[in-house]
Order: structure tokens, then sequence, then C-alpha cells
């Protein structure tokens, strides 16, 4: 095992996009130090982990909106390595997110707004440091796939919006009451419009703009490869958000050089000036929404404008940038952690950081989809078929070894 700091990345999924926030952390971070990524989904199967963590890790980054502090909330906070909190949003305080606050020693969020926020809610000094949202702008380019493949008819306007369908379930967080209203809207005063849906979940909301008689289609489950593609098939960008902490999508339809209309949440009002680079309307705002996708649909050379300053605004924002912020948390932290004494050697799991990445995405690929079937939010066909999606890019040893981590489950754990 080498002699590097080792922090544990606990996002709440693998696949969606706090887990593609902690593999670029990984991506900038890991010549200094050995990252051990394990979703919650994992840690809730696996407690003997945990016990491994603590005794093993140098610091814990909880990158999940307090998702995975309640896995550490029964220690001595003797035992316990720094933990880290990476605040995205709160839409509203519980108490699992008032814990973090309490066992945390430092915490990240994305704006500067969300850092006054936070100071409000702390009884006693804690760090805060800023670390903005990303873009991997080679990945995010346009490019020039057929619209088809996503269910768009020929000739249409398209309006995308991409989010996961239980992302709205907090609180109307994704104020879809409000992306419907815009669309019902533009619909109306657009010939040729469609809406395109990407992300698991919105099947039913689609077939009822349908019934409507509003052109519409989804896409499911979409793989992280694939969105560059979904963002270049769209005149317009929309954005309908109430709470956000980016939001990401916002950066990368800009970096794949899509117009962008969104309500002024998150780090929007830092990346969006009005009439240059896209459209920004106050939060609920749905004639302000229209108005900015309506100026885009009469004006095709305003449009060219605003997408070549999009993906100019894109280019400033890259993750290597971006995440800098973090080094000096973890240095902090790890010097805490490790003098005098440090941590253990660890278990032989932490031996193959890059393995156990693998695996724990696999494994949390299968847990997720096996508990939608269970719960009865996926139905097991179009459940397989989005299992199929989210693994297309790991090998057959990869999956094995995700499974087995899946079922090598402690006696007590199946009480």
């Amino acid at each position: 095992m080498s002699e590097k700091p080792r922090i544990v990345l606990i996002p709440d999924t693998a696949w969606w996009v706090i887990g593609q926030m902690g593999k670029q952390v990984i991506a900038r971070f890991n010549e200094k130090y050995d990252f051990y990524f394990l979703p919650t989904t994992l840690l809730c199967r696996r407690p003997d982990l945990v016990r491994d963590i603590v005794a093993a890790a140098d610091v814990i980054h909880c990158m999940s909106d307090y998702d995975g502090i309640e896995f550490f909330a029964h220690f001595d906070r003797r035992e316990l390595p720094p933990i880290v909190t990476w605040v995205h949003h709160v839409t509203q305080w519980n108490e699992n997110q008032r814990l973090a606050l309490e066992m945390s020693s430092a915490l990240t969020v994305c704006t500067g707004e969300w850092k006054q926020l936070i100071e409000k809610q702390i009884t006693r000094p804690i760090p805060i440091t800023v670390v903005p949202h990303g873009i991997d702008t080679e990945l995010f380019r346009r490019q020039s796939e057929s619209r088809e493949r996503f269910g768009i008819p020929p000739d249409r306007f398209v309006v995308g919006f991409v989010a996961k369908k239980g992302s709205d379930l907090d609180h109307g967080r994704k104020g879809t009451d409000v992306l419907f209203g815009v669309v019902r809207k533009a619909a109306s005063s657009i010939p040729n419009f469609h809406l395109l849906m990407g992300g698991p979940g919105w099947e039913k909301d689609v077939a009822s703009l349908q019934a409507q008689g509003i052109s519409a289609s989804g896409t499911g489950y979409i793989r992280k490869a694939d969105l560059p593609a979904l963002y270049s098939a769209l005149d317009v960008y929309l954005v309908t958000s109430r709470v956000e902490g980016g939001p990401c999508t916002v950066l990368e339809a800009m970096s794949c050089e899509t117009a962008v209309v969104s309500t002024r949440v998150g780090a929007v009002p830092q990346w969006i000036i009005d009439g240059v680079n896209g459209y920004s309307a106050e939060i609920g705002d749905v004639e302000g929404l229209l108005r900015g996708i309506m100026a885009l649909y009469h004006s095709p050379e305003h449009n060219a404008t605003i997408v070549r300053e999009g993906r100019s605004t894109a280019l400033a924002h890259s993750w290597s940038k971006s995440l800098s912020p973090l080094e000096s948390v973890y240095d902090a932290l790890t010097e805490k952690r490790r003098a005098p004494k440090g941590s253990t050697p660890g278990p032989h799991w932490m031996r193959k950081p890059d393995r156990l990445l693998r695996a724990a995405c696999a494994a949390d690929a299968l847990l997720c989809v096996y508990g939608d079937i269970r719960a009865g939010s996926l139905k097991i066909l179009p459940g397989l078929k989005m299992l199929r999606e989210i693994l297309s890019e790991q090998s057959l040893p990869e999956i094995v070894r995700g499974a087995a981590m899946v079922r090598r489950v402690p006696k007590s754990a199946d009480r």
C-alpha cells in the first residue's frame, strides 16, 4: 500500500451528477492522494466497510448533501478521521443535515452565496471553502449526430431539460411545474415546437404532454458519454430549478454550443449575462423564461452569437481550475489525521483504489436498479435496459467484482 494520504469519497450514486464529480476529483488529485470511492448504496449493504474506513482513512469526504454522514453518527468522535461535507444545495433543513454540520471538520460549497447561507446555520467555527462546479470541455463539445435517436421529428425547434425525476421530489426543487407551464405556452407560440426530456423517470410526464397535443420525447437513463449528443440536438436548454448548487448542466449545454435559458439559481448569476451568452429569469417566472426562448426562436443569428459566447464561458470553468481549492482542504485535514500516529495500514480492499472504484461503480448500479425495481418505481424490463446502459462501459470482470461486493453481507446486516 502506498504512503499517500487516504481519502474516502462518498457520493449518493456513482452514475449520476455527484458520482461524476467524485471521479473528476480523483482525476485531478490522484497523484497526490489515494482515493477510495464508496457510494452510500454500497455502504448500506456493507457496514463492515464503514468500520474499515474509520480505522484506515485519513479523511472522509461526504459528497452528497449529507447522505453519508449517518454511517458515522454512532462512532466515538475521537475514533473518526476528519470529515468534509460537500453542501450542494439545501431545500429544507433536516436532522441529518444539521448532524453533518455538527460532525464535519470542514465544509465545501459551490458558490459564495451558499457559503453565506451555511455560515448562518453553524454554531461553531468550521472552515467553509468554495469549490465551484466545473466542466470537461473536451468531452462536452458540439456533435453532429442525427436528432432521430432522441425521438425528435424533422424540422423542429427543440427545447430540452436534463434531470432525474427523483430530484424534483425534493420539494419541487427542479421546478417541473414551471417547466410544464413554459412548455405549454411555448408550444402554443412555436408551431414546430418539441420538448426533449433527458434522464430517468419522465415517461408519464412525456405521455401526458403528448396527450395534450404537445410534441415531446424522453431518453430515459442516458450515459454521460451520450450527453454531448443530447445537448447538441437542442436549440435551447431550459432550467426551471428553484434550488441548485450549479447546476452543472448549464455549463455542459454551453460547452456544447447550445443556448441556455435558466432561472437565477446557484451559480447561474455568475455564469449567464442576459442577452450575451444566455438568458435568465427569476425563480418561478414562466413569462421571463418564455421571453428568453422566444428571443432565441425569432433570431437564429442572435442564437448563433449566444452559443459562441456560451462556449467561451464554459472554457473558463475547467474542472482542473474549479477543483483547485480542494487541495488546501485535503492537505490541512490529512496532516491533522496522520500526525502523530496516523491511521492503520488498512484492509486488503484498499490496496488497489482503481479496482475498487470500478467495482464500487458496478455494485452501485446493481443496487440502485434492484432497489427501484423492488420498490415498484421501475419495471423489470426498463430496469434491465437501464442497468445495461449504466454498465455498458465496464468490463465483465469489473461487474463480477461489483456483484461480489454487493453479496458479501455480514449476517447481522440481514436482520
